[in-house]
């Protein structure tokens, strides 16, 4: 078929095809009360799992879920990647701009709201975001002024503490209720260079607390300081700032408070296991992420997932996902606790899904594999030969799920040209100063959304993105003399302007390309989404976005399909996969709740086939995780099915959008 005959038969498709959407702009609810519920007491629930023990929705009756109700949140932003919590029967959710709202969990009706007032001025490095609040109850017959709190990290690198009941911040905790979290990090750029996008952990009387910091910018960064403080006065209990083991604080980099600089850090959420006092801490690489050298080796807890004493901060053990990171390959999601049957004996897991699409299955006493690990032999060329490690650690293939990239793959060859002039390779290709396409990419197979885990069936249910990025580095001394002129603030904009092109030209830069300074080392680097310039897709060809269930104790993937259709930039649902972020649910029914696609969709499939049971029409894609719950009424039980409908606008489909919407099932009121 030829480029025109394609795109003729495309827009056939959008004369023959059209549906009514349904109104989401609802009337907001007058009737509004906590409610008694089921609860959901964590962002990915019980160990992280994202499973819902509940029995009303079924493969028999899902096909019946309707809108229930709708909330729109009034803060629109680039993303919105909340999951709501459910507390003493009350919902609770962050907006972008960390505003919090509590909502009747049966009407959606507003209980109240707490808005943090985020400067306006704000510049974050990783996009306004918050993705839960993290609720605590503290141990019983303690006195406190706030018995029932909510804890919440923010964008300007506060973090709160607030009574669920209303609202109202808690006295005693810091000052006005909050502490600031960007003291004693180190210097701090610009409003923004350091923010937390991710909830809270709570162990026993302790708040847990990470952070994001931005990428790429220069050698000696904020600090990856992870900090424990008391959760009721607010006051520093430890810090783990993952610097290596033979760290020279004397000497080394540090801040004022003494952390080290330019470590890993935390951005993604941690795991507790109050049981055996673990916090589980999913890490970052350290900065700058493309290009270090010298003595200093910070990468020691870098892409790894570390295991700490929760009471105290020290070190359990750490198994390295990435050994000595060069690719952004920072573990994005949550740490999932499981148990599973491994060889006829049942098992405390860890269940780490990384950026290179590799499932790691971990003794969660001891970080060792439970599932077989082998450390082969990757390439080694370029500047950074003699940084590179010779090995790095692979899962069997069933707990890999990434693609690989194939050159003249891309959908009607629309990308041969640039694949002739470029690097590709097997995943840890090395980043040389020549152009690498790599697949998986710094975008993740899997990114924040992670893995949800049905323990009792011993399953994995994973969904992936197929977006390659071309990166390159290049030297710094050969762009000194541009480099001099755009941060010379002295310079008019029309030299900077024509810098920045000469720079393009000289370095082969495309338009709209993340150019990261790295100062301090001696190479920038340079990277992009790999697009076809005709349509705008993605240049791997199809699926784009996969979902699929591996089986822990069989070590198989028992299904795999494209998840998610094109029709946002199609306008007819070809079944390509559409790419996205976001998680997915499971529940003990055999069901898998899903948005996570650039299209304006959720969806069920059947966790044992794979099959599509359910769809529905949302206002915004849901680059978010659902969570489910049930209101006891008069009637019985209600169940429900809440997701952030919110787009993503960083991919130029879907929008930006603002609704929390929620399905149920048909009932008589």
């Amino acid at each position: 078929m030829t480029k025109l005959s394609w795109l003729i038969t495309v827009c056939a498709g959008v004369l023959a095809t059209g549906c009514t959407a349904p109104d989401f702009d609802l009337p907001r609810a007058s009737e509004a009360e906590p409610r008694t519920t089921s609860t959901w007491s964590s962002y990915g629930g019980k160990g992280g799992r994202k499973f819902a023990a509940l029995d009303a929705i079924t493969r028999d009756n899902v096909s019946e879920l309707e809108l229930a109700w709708t909330y729109k949140t009034g803060d629109v932003e680039t993303v919105f990647q909340a999951t709501p919590v459910l507390i003493d029967g009350r919902l609770l959710f962050c907006t972008q701009h960390n505003k919090v709202v509590a909502l009747d969990p049966l009407t959606g009706g507003e209980l109240w709201t707490l808005d943090p007032e985020i400067a306006s001025d704000l510049r974050p490095a990783n996009e306004f975001n918050c993705r839960a609040v993290t609720p605590w109850s503290p141990v019983p017959n303690k006195p406190d002024a706030c018995p029932s709190r909510v804890f919440m990290a923010t964008n300007d690198a506060r973090l709160l503490a607030f009574s669920f009941v209303d609202g109202r911040r808690c006295p005693g905790f810091g000052e006005n209720g909050e502490v600031n979290l960007a003291e004693g990090v180190g210097p701090i750029y610009w409003s923004g260079e350091y923010q937390i996008t991710s909830p809270p952990a709570v162990a026993g009387e302790l708040v847990i607390v990470g952070s994001a910091i931005s990428d790429g910018n220069r050698l000696e960064a904020p600090s990856g300081v992870v900090r424990a403080f008391n959760a009721r006065s607010g006051a520093l209990v430890w810090a783990f700032d993952l610097a290596p083991p033979d760290f020279d604080y004397e000497n080394g980099p540090v801040s004022r408070d003494g952390y080290a600089l330019g470590t890993p850090n935390v951005w993604a959420p941690m795991s507790v296991d109050a049981e055996r006092d673990l916090v589980f801490l999913p890490t970052g690489n350290p900065s700058p992420d493309y290009y270090r050298s010298g003595p200093i080796d910070m990468a020691h807890y870098g892409s790894a997932v570390v295991a700490l004493k929760a009471s105290t901060g020290e070190v359990v053990w750490h198994f390295n996902t990435v050994i000595r990171d060069f690719w952004d390959f920072d573990v994005p999601s949550q740490p999932v606790l499981a148990e599973f049957e491994i060889n006829g004996e049942r098992v405390a897991a860890v269940v780490q899904a990384t950026k290179m699409g590799h499932i790691f299955v971990l003794d969660r006493e001891t970080g060792e594999p439970l599932i077989d690990v082998a450390y082969r032999e990757v390439p080694r060329h370029g500047p950074l030969a003699d940084e590179l490690s010779p090995v790095q650690p692979f899962p069997p293939a069933a707990f890999q799920v990434s693609r690989t990239y194939e050159t003249g793959g891309s959908l009607l060859g629309l990308c041969d040209a640039t694949d002739e002039v470029s690097v590709a390779g097997p995943v840890f290709t090395p980043i040389t100063e020549q152009w690498t396409i790599g697949l998986p990419s710094n975008m993740g197979a899997t990114n924040w959304g992670g893995v949800s885990v049905d323990e009792r069936r011993g399953l994995i249910v994973v969904n992936t993105n197929s977006v390659p990025f071309r990166t390159k580095i290049f030297a710094r001394a050969d762009a000194k003399d541009l480099l001099d002129v755009l941060t010379d603030a002295d310079r008019s904009a029309d030299e900077r302007r024509a810098a920045r092109q000469q720079l393009s030209d000289r370095f082969d830069l495309p338009p709209g390309v993340e150019l990261a300074p790295q100062y301090g080392v001696d190479y920038l680097m340079a990277r992009h989404v790999y697009l076809d310039d005709t349509l705008g897709i993605p240049c791997v060809g199809t699926p784009l976005a996969e979902i699929m269930v591996i089986d822990v104790n069989q070590q198989e993937q028992v299904w795999r399909r494209p998840h998610g259709t094109l029709r946002e930039v199609t306008f007819v649902p070809l079944e390509w996969g559409a790419p996205g972020m976001g998680g997915s649910l499971v529940t003990q029914t055999g069901l898998v709740f899903i948005g996570a696609a650039a299209e304006k969709r959720v969806r069920a499939y059947d966790v044992d086939t794979g099959a599509e049971l359910w769809q529905h029409v949302i206002p915004f894609p849901a680059n978010a995780t659902p969570m489910t719950y049930t209101v006891s009424t008069e009637a019985g039980d209600v169940p429900f099915v809440v997701v952030a409908a919110g787009g993503d606008a960083r991919g130029g489909i879907g929008g930006e959008g603002d609704y929390l919407v929620a399905f149920t099932l048909p009932r008589e009121l």
